[in-house]
């Protein structure tokens, strides 16, 4: 977070990685600079022509942009809060406070970001009376309120657990083509059954697109499918990644969580879910299609995020003739068999997953890790553990993206895993 920090500076030179009206962006930026007053109506009819939030980029050798975010309020508020993932949240409460623009109903705020950043962000309209403890709450898990998405920027959202947050992409962020077209537009079948999986009777469904009956299929297996299958929309972005040449064709086995205490049972460095998946509902997938190609080891890939990074380092553990890759995204390195999330987890404290999947080297799986820069100590311990891996032979291989603990990022990296294939 060094690199990163509030600038109430006037802005200068500002640019849209959006389409945009040149003519309402040279208005927007001159009003922004003056200060003097200003035609509302008008200034917010200019910003909704050129979209936000509104980036500069600060000299070629910075590699770093301003950016700044803009709300409008008509009603009396105590403040308006920029929830950025892991530039604004947790402990960075302040860091995302905007600024109202005296005699207007303009909020606004501008944040330093590296120009290859990417992630979700969501804003707070904080009512009069909010007290001071529930403000620095803000930035946590249980947020007294709810965030809003931007409504003026047109870049594709997110939508993780029911609530739509805007996505903020610079220019040089990794692409993501696939996430920016209509959903419902996955061309193939999908089946829904109920299966007692890792100790419960849970939903488990299977998506076989259409494809040549002789090409073969590979097959993705995703935790957390409630959120892949009902909010982020995998199908429809694998659909296109395969039409697009990116990706081979997938089938895609997905096992929902009953609820969030459900998920951090089954998740994590515990063995029952990767067992299940992977003498029983992966069999049975391909016994229920055997008509189908299947593509080989290599092309059986789990991929899974924070609790379920973990999980796929299991996965690579106590399954490697089943499946020949796995994509760690953002683990959580912290996890241990009491499963007590510590206060305070630094890069000097030992990792009992790193210890864990050392111990017997998967050599015949390849690993693929991902890291959010942004991650604090999770990055230097991903880091180690690529070292360590590669060393005992294991074909293992590190990204970082620009960003924090985020769908915003993990759905680009879950098809550039699969386009490494």
């Amino acid at each position: 977070m060094n690199n990163m920090h509030i600038s109430c500076n006037k802005i200068k030179n500002i640019s849209f990685f959006t389409s945009h009206d040149n003519n309402a962006v040279a208005r927007v930026r001159a009003q922004l600079e003056d200060r003097t007053p200003m035609d509302v109506d008008l200034f917010w009819r200019d910003v909704e022509n050129a979209g936000t939030p509104l980036a500069t980029e600060i000299g070629d050798r910075t590699k770093e942009c301003e950016v700044t975010f803009l709300w409008r309020s008509a009603k009396p508020l105590q403040g308006v809060y920029l929830r950025l993932n892991r530039v604004t949240d947790k402990s960075y409460v302040e860091k995302g406070l905007m600024t109202a623009l005296p005699s207007s109903d303009i909020w606004m705020l501008t944040l330093q970001l590296p120009i290859t950043y990417r992630g979700s962000y969501s804003v707070v309209e904080i009512p009069q009376g909010t007290s001071a403890t529930q403000i620095s709450q803000l930035g946590g898990r249980f947020s007294p309120f709810v965030g809003k998405a931007d409504p003026l920027n047109k870049t594709s959202g997110i939508n993780v657990r029911g609530t739509k947050e805007s996505v903020l992409a610079l220019s040089l962020a990794p692409a993501q083509s696939e996430w920016s077209y209509p959903q419902d537009l996955a061309e193939g079948v999908t089946s829904t059954s109920y299966s007692f999986v890792a100790g419960q009777k849970r939903r488990v469904r299977c998506y076989l697109p259409e494809v040549v009956e002789s090409k073969p299929m590979g097959l993705l297996v995703l935790p957390d499918a409630e959120i892949w299958f009902d909010h982020v929309g995998v199908l429809n972005a694998l659909n296109i990644a395969v039409k697009n040449g990116r990706i081979s064709p997938m089938a895609v086995l997905g096992i929902d969580n009953r609820d969030e205490s459900d998920r951090a049972e089954i998740l994590g460095g515990r063995s029952e879910l990767v067992l299940d998946i992977a003498r029983h509902l992966v069999p049975q997938l391909r016994a229920n299609h055997s008509d189908t190609v299947w593509a080989g080891r290599s092309h059986t890939v789990l991929a899974g995020q924070s609790l379920g990074g973990v999980t796929a380092f299991m996965t690579a553990l106590y399954a490697p003739d089943i499946f020949g890759t796995v994509l760690s995204h953002s683990p959580s390195m912290w996890w241990n068999p009491e499963r007590k999330i510590p206060v305070m987890f630094t890069e000097n404290d030992t990792s009992w997953v790193s210890e864990q999947i050392l111990s017997a080297p998967p050599k015949d799986v390849r690993i693929r890790l991902c890291v959010g820069s942004l991650e604090g100590a999770m990055v230097p311990h991903v880091q180690h553990l690529h070292q360590r891996l590669s060393a005992a032979g294991v074909k293992s291989d590190l990204s970082i993206y620009t960003g924090g603990h985020d769908y915003a990022w993990w759905r680009g990296a879950l098809i550039d895993g699969l386009t490494g294939l």
